[in-house]
């Protein structure tokens, strides 16, 4: 049986495609390397890779963080305590080989990278500025929404912020109270309009977890955040998109000319305006009462617990060197 017409155009117009490629490959001048070029090629190669070795092989260096968190070789140099401290516990420490973490320091590597991380953060135009009297107690901020009373209250209702509908945006909510005492600003605990129901994005309590973790080894709920609200109504996915987004530029080659076209994409979507809750702005809270979800190991209600300069706090605190001391 003979092929349609349509099949026969669509191979001919198949063949003078490639016959049109094969002549602009022929047109197109090739590069051969003589013998000595390629030595030439060689040798410069082996010397950019050479020099990229050495450039890039750390030297060994003892770092004290390795022992006690946080500490730097500059403190450690300063603080005669210290000093003595270190050589009365870890003898020969700067001397032994299996305990000398060969590349860079670790911890200004993760230094560097939080520092990233938070510009990034505050590029985006929902980003939360914090005054400098916070951020130099090292207190990040926090998002959450006033939850509509009887709407998005009891089982089902928390559940359905939880899980977003498949026609929905995907745009979990974790819910909770605010509660506690500050006597600072006259709330007293047994008030029952101390006690506020929220709901947070799990993009803000994700974030948080992945930096500081949870369980007996994180500092998640032993740290003191500043929980800005906003009203129920203002609660838009965007706010919480990761910025900058990915590039949406798709590139396709011209047939005629061979040349590569840039499309751009959309631009990036503008989050709407939101104000906080009069006088509900940067909050002292402690994260208290996290409930993870026992299966899907996810976040599943979240309380904050009123914080001030009086209250109390847990901290975790791993011993060592417990077995030699009397």
């Amino acid at each position: 049986m003979a092929p349609s017409p349509q099949i026969q155009m669509l191979r001919h117009t198949a063949r003078i495609g490639l016959s049109q490629s094969r002549a602009r490959r022929a047109a197109t001048p090739s590069v051969h390397l003589t013998h000595q070029h390629h030595d030439v090629h060689q040798q410069a190669t082996h010397r950019h890779n050479q020099r990229r070795h050495l450039h890039n092989t750390p030297t060994p260096r003892a770092q004290p963080n390795k022992y006690v968190t946080g500490v730097t070789p500059e403190q450690l140099a300063e603080s005669k305590a210290m000093q003595d401290w270190y050589d009365a516990n870890f003898k020969d420490w700067q001397d032994e080989p299996d305990k000398i973490i060969v590349g860079e320091n670790d911890q200004d590597e993760k230094e560097k990278a939080a520092e990233e991380e938070e510009e990034e953060e505050q590029k985006h135009p929902s980003s939360i500025t914090l005054p400098e009297h916070l951020t130099k107690r090292n207190i990040r901020p926090l998002v959450a929404y006033l939850r509509q009373p009887g709407i998005e209250e009891g089982t089902r209702n928390c559940n359905k912020l939880r899980n977003p509908g498949v026609n929905d945006p995907y745009f979990p909510l974790i819910p909770g109270i605010l509660h506690g005492s500050d006597p600072t600003q006259n709330i007293a605990s047994n008030d029952p309009s101390s006690k506020i129901i929220l709901k947070t994005p799990w993009f803000e309590i994700q974030r948080e977890l992945d930096r500081y973790h949870h369980g007996l080894n994180g500092s998640f709920e032993n740290r003191v955040y500043a929980l800005t609200v906003f009203p129920s109504e203002e609660a838009c996915l965007d706010h919480h998109t990761k910025w900058p987004p990915k590039d949406a530029t798709t590139y396709h080659i011209d047939d005629e000319t061979t040349e590569m076209i840039a499309t751009p994409g959309a631009p990036p979507p503008v989050p709407p305006s939101r104000t906080p809750v009069p006088g509900m702005e940067n909050i002292l809270v402690l994260p208290a009462d996290l409930q993870m979800h026992p299966v899907a190991n996810a976040p599943f209600c979240l309380n904050f617990l009123r914080y001030h300069a009086n209250k109390p706090i847990k901290i975790p605190i791993r011993t060592i060197n417990e077995e030699e001391s009397n």
